[in-house]
């Protein structure tokens, strides 16, 4: 599944989602996606273990800073797909399926109100099933 949808997201404006991405994460996640530490999390390596879980999967895109982008839902979808395969390809599960138009659309429209405290309870329950992220979380550096 995670070539099918390398392949769907090959098909997208890379260029457009690498500016959109300039334009609207870098500012506070870097332009590495490394993001601040114990501020601002890093996405790089580590976004893609959220689409692990179907409330994670939902989680990525209702954050208030996805949620509100003042992008049409066609570019957030975009956006988002590049920025999985782009910063965190390897913690994509094998299933992973592109995020379409429609359920970015449906899911910006319910934005998150306590993300701090739903991130770190998401994660949690991922990595009850997924060693690699338990043993992220349980690392004394970045989170």
């Amino acid at each position: 599944m995670l070539a099918i949808g390398i392949a769907l997201v090959a098909d997208a404006d890379d260029q457009r989602a690498r500016i959109n991405y300039t334009l609207h994460c870098q500012g506070c996640h870097l332009a590495d996606a490394e993001g601040y530490e114990n501020e601002v999390p890093r996405m790089r390596d580590f976004v893609g273990y959220f689409l692990h879980s179907g409330e994670g999967r939902e989680f990525v895109v209702r954050v208030p800073g996805v949620a509100t982008a003042s992008l049409p839902d066609d570019q957030l979808a975009e956006l988002m797909n590049w920025l999985l395969f782009t910063y965190s390809s390897h913690q994509l599960p094998d299933a992973f399926e592109p995020f379409s138009v429609d359920e970015v659309a449906a899911l910006r429209t319910r934005i998150e109100t306590s993300p701090q405290n739903t991130r770190t309870r998401i994660l949690r329950d991922i990595a009850r099933d997924l060693p690699a992220l338990a043993v992220e979380l349980d690392a004394p550096t970045r989170r």
